[in-house]
């Protein structure tokens, strides 16, 4: 509703500078010459051109944006599974050095006994 209200405010606005602005002008682009077009055409033709720059510029900006995010989420996933990985890692080594150290205290002659001189 607020965009209905919004959209009849706007072309109320736009038909009373239509008719405050009609004088006829020519609009040369390069070697083309447009004659007579109503100034308000030629104002609103501008806005709207740079309405359009302004969409293609922020879609541009709003792809980089998803692009990098992307990026970021892929690496954010990367770094789990490596840092899972290495948890697994930890918890093998931590068994082996269990399973060492009772192997090492359960059999005690097969290292020398040192005596203090």
């Amino acid at each position: 509703m607020l965009v209905l209200l919004f959209g009849v405010i706007f072309g109320i606005a736009i038909g009373y500078f239509a008719t405050q602005n009609t004088t006829p002008v020519t609009v040369q682009i390069g070697e083309y010459a447009f004659v007579d077009i109503p100034l308000y055409l030629v104002i609103i033709w501008s806005l709207f051109v740079g309405v359009f720059v302004s969409w293609i510029l922020y879609l541009a900006r709003a792809v980089s944006a998803r692009v990098t995010i992307y990026g970021k989420d892929h690496a954010v996933r990367r770094a789990t599974r490596t840092e899972a990985d290495l948890e697994q890692r930890v918890q093998e080594l931590e068994a082996e050095n269990t399973h060492l150290r009772t192997n090492h205290h359960s059999s005690p002659s097969e290292f020398p006994h040192r005596t203090l001189s």
